[in-house]
């Protein structure tokens, strides 16, 4: 019979227990590698240069933050606009002159006789009703009457009722027509600017008791319409302007 060896089951158990030890130490030595080194990077982070725990500045530096300092670009500053655009306000509004008038009143502000419209009323020189199609304006004989608006001379005649009268296309189908006037140096087709002086006031023949006095009558598109209306100023009514 062949020689039974019970020691080389003793020697493979020591082998083995010699290999499992050699892998536990190398274990301990790599936990003990890799706590080192977290504890190290730890406390860099919660330490500063001054012995204060905070975090660095550094840190926490990112593509999306900023330094103070540097100016955000991608954010409209309007401010430089609006001061320019003020500016230009303001020049415009100290050297802008103010609109020339449109209408003026021809003589002054006094109205002794209303525009009646359709509706008849009483006439003292003709003794009868009859509508009034214009305004009669207070004033004194021989004192300047002048353009309500520019225009063009269209016609300067006198009537047996009327006197004197002087009438000019404004354009726009607009017609002033002038009673009571002494015509100066002006002809027909001759331009007027608002506020020239056409004439002087004499008298109107079938309104002689109403006193010395300039009818002004307004027509647009051929119709009859209010001159104080159309001439858009204030004026002031005498008691007996509405009889």
């Amino acid at each position: 019979m062949g020689h039974i060896n019970f020691d080389k089951g003793n020697r493979n158990t020591k082998g083995k227990n010699g290999f499992y030890l050699a892998l536990a130490l190398c274990l301990v030595a790599v936990l003990g590698v890799a706590t080192a080194t977290f504890l190290n990077a730890f406390d860099r982070i919660n330490t500063d240069d001054e012995g204060n725990s905070s975090p660095s500045r550094a840190s926490f530096t990112t593509a999306a933050t900023k330094p103070v300092e540097q100016k955000v670009t991608n954010i409209p500053d309007e401010r430089t606009a609006a001061k320019t655009t003020t500016a230009a306000a303001t020049t415009a509004a100290t050297t802008k002159k103010p609109p020339a008038d449109l209408f003026v009143l021809p003589l002054t502000n006094q109205v002794i006789r209303s525009y009646s419209g359709s509706k008849p009323v009483f006439s003292p020189t003709m003794n009868d009703w009859r509508v009034h199609n214009g305004v009669d304006f207070k004033g004194e004989i021989n004192q300047p009457v002048k353009a309500v608006a520019d225009g063009i001379i269209s016609a300067v005649y006198s009537d047996k009722l009327w006197g004197g009268v002087i009438e000019i296309d404004h354009g726009y189908g607009i017609i002033s027509r002038y009673c009571g006037v002494k015509a100066g140096t002006l002809k027909k087709n001759s331009s007027v600017n608002v506020g020239d002086v056409i004439g002087w006031l004499s008298n109107v023949p079938c309104e002689s008791k109403d006193g010395p006095h300039l009818h002004l009558e307004i027509k647009v598109n051929d119709e009859y319409v209010n001159p104080v209306e159309a001439i858009g100023r204030e004026v002031k009514y005498t008691a007996a302007a509405s009889e």
